[in-house]
């Protein structure tokens, strides 16, 4: 435990606290990775100003710009196949955001990985974060259920302290394709609607 403290207490980044489950280490390897071009353009509903930007960067990465009326965030993701799932793993890479402890944008250690559930068909997408408090219940009944250290937060009481997974990449992959199957693994997500593709090439 004190060689992953010593490890958390190495590297700092910014994630967005409160919403996600970071991870210390990728749910993908090299082989896993996979690359559609279906996801690139932008995402949103008609009159909101909710935007979900993705753009190709190299071979099989996106870079994906969240951006709303308060804040942009800009997470450099990578899309990957697991079974019969895809998911998106992003590590955020800038935000707008003040950090104002937990809520908002934190400061916490080394790059965090965050995971979703990706659903998307022609005109729709859909985002499904890992659950918080799903995987914090879990965590508390069975400690020993996925290998993580507790963020300790500014102002937040020892038992409020958020779970950050320490796992590794295969271990996260048996924990995340076991908890597809759980109702409430993940959030319903948003729905956004396709408002611009690509530009043809």
């Amino acid at each position: 435990m004190k060689k992953h403290l010593l490890l958390l207490a190495t590297v700092a980044t910014l994630i967005l606290a409160g919403c996600f489950v970071p991870s210390v280490n990728p749910l993908y390897t090299e082989k896993d990775l996979i690359f559609d071009p279906a996801l690139v353009g932008i995402w949103g509903e008609a009159g909101s100003e909710q935007r979900q930007n993705f753009a190709r960067e190299g071979g099989k990465a996106y870079i994906w710009t969240s951006q709303d009326k308060e804040s942009t965030n800009v997470f450099r993701a990578h899309l990957l196949q697991l079974g019969e799932h895809r998911f998106l793993d992003a590590v955020l890479a800038r935000t707008s955001d003040e950090w104002k402890g937990i809520g908002r944008a934190s400061v916490v250690v080394r790059p965090a990985h965050l995971f979703f559930k990706v659903e998307m068909d022609k005109s729709t997408l859909r985002l499904r974060a890992l659950d918080v408090d799903w995987v914090e219940k879990l965590l508390k009944e069975n400690p020993k259920a996925i290998a993580h250290e507790r963020l300790h937060e500014p102002d937040v009481r020892e038992e409020d302290n958020r779970a950050m997974l320490t796992a590794s990449t295969a271990e996260l992959q048996k924990f995340i394709l076991k908890s597809v199957g759980e109702a409430k693994a993940f959030t319903e997500g948003d729905e956004w609607k396709r408002l611009e593709s690509a530009p043809a090439k």
